[in-house]
């Protein structure tokens, strides 16, 4: 991380300090039952491309999550793509509105009390590139982040009520420019 001046009641907080952190897996495609009928969003990074995940392209049973290395991830978990090759050029972040799991090339972050998952999601995008550039595995074949130096990346962390102020600036910024593209 950079050093960058912020105020007295702001702290640069590593990532791993933020909440508990969880990966994911995929159930046996051998096995139809973990996957026909399944009603249980499981994300993968083709299902990364927009800003909240309320639903994925996949979907598996309780039974798929009950015996493999799939998990239950409740609403509010930030989620970001570590194995990916849009790992490039971009580091795809969102926030799960309902429950779900993922597969094991995205990571989820279930904030501790008094640190809100937009929050942290607007700051990994706003340090995307830094995350790429600090924490990118060298010599694979498919680009990766490297779990452990994410979870020592440092981001700042204002407190809760300016969290909230910043995330609904931000929002009534970008619902703004949606506005003035959609009048073009």
């Amino acid at each position: 991380m950079t050093s960058t001046s912020i105020p007295a009641s702001w702290t640069f907080v590593p990532l791993k300090e933020l909440g508990s952190w969880s990966g994911g897996g995929t159930p046996s495609k051998a096995k139809p039952q973990y996957w026909q009928g399944g009603t249980i969003p499981w994300v993968s990074p083709k299902d990364m491309k927009t800003e909240r995940i309320a639903d994925s392209e996949d979907h598996i049973t309780k039974e798929a999550v009950s015996h493999s290395t799939a998990s239950l991830i409740n609403p509010g978990a930030v989620l970001i793509v570590t194995r990916s090759g849009i790992l490039r050029h971009t580091l795809p972040v969102a926030v799960s509105s309902v429950v779900v799991t993922v597969n094991q090339d995205l990571k989820a972050l279930s904030p501790r009390n008094g640190i809100m998952a937009e929050y942290v999601a607007w700051a990994l995008r706003a340090f995307g590139r830094d995350i790429l550039n600090t924490c990118s595995k060298q010599g694979t074949t498919v680009n990766s982040v490297e779990t452990a130096k994410l979870l020592r990346f440092e981001i700042p962390v204002a407190p809760t009520e300016q969290q909230r102020s910043i995330v609904a600036e931000i929002e009534k910024q970008f619902s703004r420019l949606d506005e003035a593209v959609a009048n073009l």
